[in-house]
């Protein structure tokens, strides 16, 4: 393993547990009595690594009663455990449905008021709020888990980051100045993400005691309920009355990793002996003891499969007996708050120039983690072998990337909180197809140079918790000079000093999320906004391109500075702007702009972009609703001028290439049947007024 790190660390009733998780999601984890000093231990742990720790995450048992004031803590701490003293019983005092059979936050705040006196300006918080503090100087509080507390102040989103651990933190820590602390969560929240788990997932965190319940779940009657916050998803759930304490006490022994082996033992040898029935003092009927109340609530959702995670999943019988997918083992909470912690991660299908140089710069700028998957070999090796260049056209800043990950078969998409692509229109479909069964909360955002991506991925994923949403990439992404290759490397990718992409904001599912990254610009009624740049961006481009191949020129920007060009691209712009103000209402002075500002990027002589690459695949930019005929066809409906559009159109039927197969079969079908015979074939439907103009 290797840094950055995220630590987790989850403060249990009898052990506490540190993890260091890195960014390819592999950890390494320790545990200790908690009754010992956490922070002694901590740093003999980290021995070093604590350089490499960014950020931190912290849960622990609950719900308890401690009180800041002043900067110093004052008054008894109440533990969940403790003894409750008779007359503190107060009412949840917020929209969490509690159960009565434990005391929450508000009888044991009132508990200790009977202990300590009033509780003034002090500020209750739980114990990871405690440590948080000890690390930050930083008062921060969930309502999660400050269960049933109607207060306010100090209170943080569970992933929100509430300070840097500071000078002192460091000290007793180990955990180097600088490191970014979130707020955390309870360990029950904590254990079902370590879980992995969705929404609609039934959940077993089987540890000292026993919860089972559902994610994202209802209130039900003699279950606990605690509503959406944030990320975090609502629970539906209820603690048993048994657990690995029933174990230890039933045989009379420590929980440890040794007991559990023990138990494991002694199961198999009464197999083999014959003992599997209610035999007193058996470990199978310890089992059965166990399975009871955890079977009683199974039954009730039998349509569920059921995640398990905890100490007591180390236990192969029980996970069987309970039918029980295993997701994780003691680490199932310290794991699960690390995750809460860790930067989310995006996963990026298709590392090519517009993957690493446009979706990959913005994700990293907003702190996201991005793992990259690709198909070329030799494309995959070499990212994983060193890092890649970006080279801004506009300023000459290089930004040289290196905190990612990349694979050709090794997806990680349960872990990744969002999904990209920028695969190219061929490869869409077959990758759709095989992210078929993708079948849980998370969004697609689909940056394809592809008419409609999003029905086309929609066909094979069915799944309504899945948002699909198209993007307009308006950033040139292209080759690097033999310069920058000798500089920084053949990956090097040169943009234009654009930073913003629009995406569909009516297919996301958490626009929330996406929002959050600077630069996704989630717009409505996105098919609209889809249709005015490939009608402008786009046509312009075809004008360009397919008038400049007609006169001999390589470059694009070359071409597009041809006066007589740049004057029918102009044209261009003034016809289909036209079209889509008739067609869609848009302002005259807005479109103006979009126009002029496509014509200028193509323009601009610091992107040398080839013409052959702009101009690739005629017969699919000949669609009837693509960037010639749409636009087209929008100016003939309307009763507009369209000379321009038909010189564009007619340029582009002339295209030859002969390293573009869709060239190649332009110019047979052409030569077979005439210029309108061929537009009929590629273009079914289009107006029969365009026979005029091609004879």
């Amino acid at each position: 393993m290797k840094g950055p790190f995220t630590l987790g660390i989850d403060v249990g009733t009898s052990a506490t547990k540190v993890l260091l998780l890195d960014n390819s999601s592999e950890w390494v984890m320790d545990s200790w009595p908690t009754s010992e000093s956490l922070w002694d231990n901590l740093l003999h742990w980290l021995d070093g690594r604590g350089e490499s720790i960014v950020r931190v995450g912290i849960t622990g048992h609950g719900p308890s009663a401690i009180v800041i004031r002043n900067g110093e803590v004052i008054g008894s701490k109440i533990s969940w455990f403790d003894d409750f003293l008779e007359g503190c019983e107060r009412e949840v005092a917020n929209d969490h449905i509690l159960t009565q059979s434990r005391a929450w936050v508000p009888s044991r705040l009132a508990q200790w008021e009977k202990e300590n006196g009033p509780l003034g300006d002090g500020v209750p918080v739980q114990l990871k709020d405690l440590l948080n503090w000890q690390l930050t100087g930083v008062i921060g509080r969930d309502t999660r888990s400050m269960r049933g507390y109607s207060g306010e102040g100090d209170f943080f989103l569970p992933d929100e980051v509430i300070g840097l651990v500071n000078n002192a933190g460091s000290k007793i820590s180990g955990i180097c100045v600088g490191a970014e602390v979130i707020c955390g969560c309870d360990d029950l929240t904590a254990g079902v993400i370590g879980l992995n788990s969705n929404k609609g997932d039934l959940f077993n965190l089987a540890n000292t005691s026993e919860h089972i319940g559902l994610v994202g779940g209802q209130p039900m009657e003699g279950f606990s309920w605690l509503p959406q916050i944030g990320k975090l998803p609502a629970l539906c759930y209820m603690s048993t009355s048994t657990g690995g304490s029933t174990l230890a006490k039933k045989f009379n022994v420590q929980p440890s990793a040794e007991a559990v082996k023990t138990f494991i033992s002694q199961l198999e040898n009464e197999k083999n002996s014959g003992i599997i029935n209610d035999v007193n003092g058996s470990a199978w009927e310890a089992i059965r003891e166990l399975n009871q109340p955890i079977n009683e609530v199974r039954n009730m959702f039998p349509n569920h499969e059921m995640l398990i995670g905890g100490g007591l999943a180390l236990i192969p019988q029980i996970v069987e007996s309970r039918d029980a997918i295993l997701r994780a083992g003691q680490e199932v909470s310290v794991l699960g708050v690390a995750k809460l912690a860790q930067r989310p991660l995006a996963v990026i299908f298709g590392a090519g120039k517009v993957g690493r140089g446009f979706l990959g710069q913005l994700l990293l700028r907003a702190g996201w983690r991005i793992h990259f998957v690709d198909s070329n070999l030799e494309l995959v090796k070499a990212l994983k072998e060193g890092n890649y260049a970006i080279s801004n056209l506009a300023t000459g800043e290089v930004d040289v990337i290196s905190e990612y990950t990349v694979s050709n078969d090794e997806w990680r998409l349960q872990e990744a909180s969002l999904i990209l692509t920028s695969l190219g229109a061929n490869g869409l479909a077959n990758w759709a197809q095989s992210v078929s069964d993708l079948d849980r909360d998370i969004d697609l955002i689909l940056a394809e140079n592809h008419p409609a991506p999003a029905k086309l991925v929609r066909e094979h994923i069915s799944s309504s918790k899945v948002g699909v949403a198209q993007a307009q990439v308006l950033r040139s992404c292209i080759e690097p000079t033999e310069e920058q290759i000798a500089d920084y490397g053949p990956l090097t990718v040169q943009v234009q000093d654009h930073w913003t992409l629009p995406l569909d904001a009516d297919a996301l599912t958490h626009p929330e999320l996406v929002s959050s990254v600077p630069g996704f610009e989630a717009k409505p009624n996105f098919s609209v906004e889809l249709t005015r740049k490939l009608y402008t961006y786009n046509a312009i481009n075809a004008a360009v391109c397919y008038l400049g191949a007609e006169r001999g020129y390589v470059w694009l920007s070359d071409a597009a500075n041809d006066s007589q060009i740049a004057d029918l691209a102009t044209q261009v712009g003034v016809e289909s702007s036209a079209a889509l103000i008739a067609e869609f209402g848009f302002d005259e002075g807005e479109q103006r702009d979009w126009s002029s500002r496509a014509l200028s990027k193509y323009q601009d002589v610091t992107i040398r972009d080839p013409i052959e690459r702009n101009a690739r695949d005629p017969i699919r930019k000949l669609g009837l609703h693509d960037r010639i005929l749409g636009p087209l066809h929008l100016c003939i409906k309307h009763g507009l001028p369209h000379d321009a559009l038909i010189q564009t159109m007619k340029s582009a039927l002339t295209y030859r290439e002969p390293k573009d197969s869709a060239a190649i079969q332009l110019v047979k079908h052409v030569e077979d049947f005439g210029a309108w015979g061929a537009l009929q074939k590629i273009a079914f439907g289009a107006d029969k007024s365009l026979a005029n103009y091609l004879g």
